[in-house]
Formats: structure tokens, C-alpha cells, sequence
């Protein structure tokens, strides 16, 4: 009797130790799944690489990347590739198509997901109503918010966080796009549309999320990281404050980051223009679920990548209307037109734009920099030489401005004097004292005759839509003066890009050259001597 018990109590210990071992980490084999993410952002349009008739030089293409991501798929079939935002605007082929040839184009690649981004809003709310539903990847957005009224595609569409399968692990991708939309766009408050802060959105959106149970969690932002966050780009709070994340991918910067540790969280952007694509290797462990490594891998594409012959073959048509577009000759000029100046005047090809600007509004004065660092050689004029000059969307808006209300906005842009946030002023003479502290800088203001302004006096002065809306909070100043009822806004009806177009086919040949109307004095004038 005292046997057989014995017996019994040894089989109850030894299966004991059975199980406990079973259950030990380790002791059952872990299922690992390999995940591929391939992210592109900031496309800008750049369905082909820049030919000749734009630049000097061959840029990325979409059409390459597309070369590179159907390899990577054929070698990882779980691959998911996503977008950034800021899709479509930059190039004359997706204009002419009103960004269809992106929506082909990214269709056939099977995107899953995009973030909207800003300049997804530059020709219009209607416009980006219309081409989202072209989309098959869904949109994401967490922090955009649409009400009742708001066009259906932004109610219906827009989402803020996808589900994703593969391979049997669930992934959440949720969407931001930037804060600072409602600030860069009146439309779009007034179109029922609001943007929030990030963070708010994302405590929001969260526990949404969580109830899904994804065992992956990627955060897809229209938003990149700066030393210091500001108003557009929260990535660095994001980071810090949401630790769940296995992957934040931003944009919106234009510049190339493959993997950083910020606070909790992993972080890549990848650049602009599809001048490559970022690959993300993550490896899921189905036992300690969670993601156990991380690979960040930067693909620049170049001449050696072909372009995806099957993809080329859905958009050729639209290619050869493009090229017979920029080919067209608008004019002439004379001299070299060149974006740079050193000082404080205006450089050839801001003298060429402010002119254009006054020629078609009728402005006495105008506030404007250049929005390209490329040059246009004394010959023929393209129309490919006007979007090298003007590759944004901006439009014109006119104020009327008293002295005062111009100098403070002139005080304003001295701050940024010798950057490439720094605009000049065109109608005016004046001289900038670079020594002296900020807001004194900008003296003996007068009109381009050198005449005196009298305080009275109120002036029709134009700037671009980029500034009136305070240039992502670096002009604040500029903000209020011109939303004040007494400065009398007008937007005008054409783009920045179609007045220069006309201004040149009205004059056939243009003679242009730096503007000599501001002068830089870069120390005080010497202390006077003392006579006892």
C-alpha cells in the first residue's frame, strides 16, 4: 500500500516537471514571422526620373521604386508598402492629369495605406475630394476630423487607423497628417474640416486600437523630426509620449533617416521625390510576442534601376502629353536668370517673379522669394523653365499696407536674412542694418523712385499664400496685419505659376537683372569723437 502510493506521488512529481518545463520559456520552439515594410513619402508627382528639359541632373522616379519594390516582394511576399503623404503636386505630368497619374501608378504597385499631407490641399479641397476617390490605398488621417458638411470622400474615405493580416499577425498602421493644414489652408475651415494636435488625437484613437489586438503597431506620419518640435512636425513628443509603437514613419522634412531611437520608439523617414525607398525588416517572435529585431535599410534608386515596364506602359500616354507641354517655347531672355544674390536685394529670378506678380495685380510693392535654387540661361524660355522656377501650387493674395504695417513685415523677414526663408522686397527702396537688434533693422524705407512714403499713405502690396497664412508660424506679425478688415485681402484667381506664364508671353523677351533697391550696412556708423 505504502508502495503503490510512493509510486503514484513519483509519477504526480516527474509529470509536474513536465509541465513546468513545457511551459518554460524556451522550451517551445518560437515562430518567427518576417514582415517586410517599404515606406516612400513626399513623391511630389515624380512619377518618371526628371529629364533634361527640368534639371541637370536625372532624380528619382516612382516608376523606378516600383522596379525595387516588386523585387523585394518576390523575396518577402508579407511586405506592405505605405506612403507618406504630399503625393501628387510638384510635376507638370500629375497636374495635367490632376494627379491621376500618381493614383494609376500607385494602384498597380498596391499601396495599402498614405497619410494626406499638405500639399495634397494645394489645388483645392474639391480637387483632393475627387482624386481620393481614385485611391485604392486608404487614406489616413487621425487628427483630421470631418464634419456633416465636408465633401463625402473626407467623411467616407478617410480613415483614421487600417487593420492589416499577414501571415497570421494582425498590424495597425494609424495615420496623422500635420497640425498645421488649417493654418497653410483657409479652405479648409471652411469646408467642415478641423485638424488637431497629435497627441490629442492619439489618446483619442488609441484604445481604439488596442481592442483590435494588433500584435504590430505602426505609426504613419505626415510629420518629420526636427531638434525641437513646432508646430507642423510633433514627432519628437509623439515619440516620447506613445511608447507602443514598433515603427514611426514620418516625412513631410524631405530628408533621409534609416532608423534612429527616439524616447521608445524606432523612427525612418525617406526622403523626397521617390529618389528611394526605406525597407524596414521587422521579425515578430509568435511566443514572446513582440518584435524581436529591426532592420532599416535606405534604397536609393538611380540610372542603374530601370523603370517598371509594366507600370510605364499605364501611364505613357500621359508622358508624352506632359513632354509636349514643357516643351513648349513661352519667350526669351536676355541675361542668365540666377536664384541667388548675396544681400539683401532681389536675386535675377525674384526680380523676374515680383515682376510678373505687379504686372498682373496692378501691386506697388511685392514680398517675394525665390521657390527653387535652379537658374534659367540667357535663350529660350520653356515652359519646363517655369515649373524649375515655381514647382508650388501658391497663389497671390493683395493688402493693402500702410508704412508701418510694411516695415514691420520687412523687420519680420530681416530676421532670416542670408537663409532661404529670407524674401525681399520689390517696389521699395530701403537698407537693412543686419548689426543692429531685431526690429530695427530696416530703415530709410522708401518708394523705388526714392521718393518718401507718406504714413498715410496705403499701398497695394502682394505676397504668396505660403506667407499670408504666416509661413508655418515663422511671420506672425505678417499673419495678423494682413487678416486685419482694414488691410482688404484678395486672393487672386491665378497661381503664382500662371502669372509668370503670362507675364513672359506678354512681353516675348524679358531684360532682367539683380535688383540693386536695398542696401546692407553691416556695422554702426563710428561714434563721433567728444570735443571738450
Amino acid at each position: 500500500m505504502n508502495g503503490a502510493t510512493s509510486t503514484t506521488g513519483r509519477l504526480r512529481i516527474i509529470w509536474g516537471w513536465l509541465v513546468l518545463l513545457l511551459l518554460a520559456p524556451g522550451s517551445i520552439p518560437a515562430r518567427t514571422v518576417n514582415l517586410t515594410i517599404l515606406h516612400t513619402t513626399d513623391l511630389h508627382g515624380s512619377i518618371r526620373a526628371t529629364p533634361d528639359i527640368y534639371l541637370e541632373h536625372n532624380s528619382g522616379s516612382l516608376l523606378q521604386c516600383a522596379t525595387l519594390i516588386r523585387q523585394i516582394r518576390e523575396e518577402n511576399p508579407h511586405t506592405i508598402l505605405l506612403d507618406g503623404g504630399d503625393v501628387f503636386q510638384g510635376t507638370a505630368e500629375s497636374l495635367l492629369t490632376r494627379g491621376r497619374i500618381m493614383s494609376t501608378a500607385m494602384n498597380a504597385m498596391d499601396y495599402a495605406a498614405f497619410a494626406v499631407g499638405n500639399h495634397e490641399f494645394d489645388w483645392g479641397v474639391d480637387n483632393l475630394n475627387e482624386w481620393l476617390l481614385t485611391m485604392r490605398a486608404t487614406p489616413l488621417a487621425a487628427n483630421m476630423l470631418a464634419g456633416p458638411n465636408a465633401p463625402p470622400a473626407f467623411r467616407d474615405r478617410v480613415r483614421p487607423y487600417i487593420i492589416l493580416e499577414m501571415d497570421g499577425i494582425k498590424v495597425a498602421v494609424i495615420g496623422l497628417t500635420t497640425p498645421n493644414i488649417p493654418q497653410w489652408f483657409r479652405e479648409v475651415n471652411e469646408r467642415d474640416l478641423r485638424v488637431l494636435d497629435s497627441r490629442r488625437a492619439l489618446e483619442s484613437i488609441l484604445p481604439r486600437v488596442r481592442k483590435e489586438q494588433p500584435q504590430v503597431m505602426i505609426l504613419l506620419a505626415h510629420q518629420g523630426l526636427m531638434v525641437a518640435d513646432d508646430v507642423a512636425n510633433e514627432i519628437n513628443g509623439i515619440c516620447r509620449r506613445f511608447g507602443e509603437f514598433d515603427l514611426v514613419l514620418g516625412g513631410h522634412l524631405h530628408w533621409v533617416l534609416a532608423g534612429a531611437r527616439i524616447g521608445r520608439a524606432d523612427y525612418a523617414q525617406s526622403g523626397s521625390g521617390a529618389q528611394g525607398v526605406m525597407r524596414i525588416d521587422l521579425q515578430y517572435d509568435t511566443v514572446k510576442k513582440a518584435v524581436v529585431d529591426k532592420t532599416f535599410t535606405y534604397l536609393p534608386v538611380g540610372e542603374h534601376i530601370p523603370e517598371d515596364p509594366e507600370i510605364r506602359d499605364l501611364v505613357a500616354k500621359d508622358l508624352e502629353r506632359a513632354d509636349r507641354y514643357l516643351n513648349t517655347r513661352i519667350g526669351w531672355t536676355k541675361n542668365d536668370l540666377s536664384y541667388s544674390l548675396a544681400g539683401a536685394g532681389l536675386s535675377p529670378v525674384q526680380q523676374l517673379l515680383c515682376a510678373a506678380i505687379a504686372y498682373q495685380t496692378g501691386a506697388d510693392v511685392v514680398l517675394h522669394g525665390p521657390l527653387s535654387n535652379h537658374r534659367i540661361p540667357a535663350g529660350e524660355i520653356r515652359m519646363a523653365d517655369i515649373w524649375r522656377l515655381v514647382p508650388y501650387e501658391n497663389n497671390i493674395g493683395v493688402v493693402t499696407l500702410n508704412a508701418a504695417e510694411i516695415q514691420t513685415i520687412m523687420e519680420e523677414a530681416a530676421v532670416y536674412l542670408g537663409t532661404d526663408r529670407y524674401f525681399g522686397t520689390w517696389g521699395l527702396q530701403y537698407e537693412v542694418h543686419s548689426y543692429a537688434p531685431e526690429g530695427h533693422r530696416i530703415r530709410n524705407l522708401r518708394m523705388a523712385d526714392g521718393s518718401p512714403i507718406h504714413y498715410k499713405v496705403r499701398l497695394k502690396v502682394a505676397l504668396n499664400s505660403y506667407h499670408l497664412s504666416g509661413g508655418g508660424g515663422r511671420f506672425p506679425n505678417l499673419a495678423k496685419i494682413v487678416a486685419a478688415p482694414k488691410s482688404r485681402l484678395e486672393i487672386q484667381p491665378d497661381s503664382t505659376r500662371d502669372m509668370l506664364i503670362h507675364y513672359v508671353r506678354a512681353k516675348r523677351s524679358v531684360d532682367i537683372s539683380a535688383g540693386t533697391n536695398a542696401t546692407v550696412v553691416a556695422e554702426p556708423p563710428p561714434r563721433r569723437a567728444r570735443h571738450k
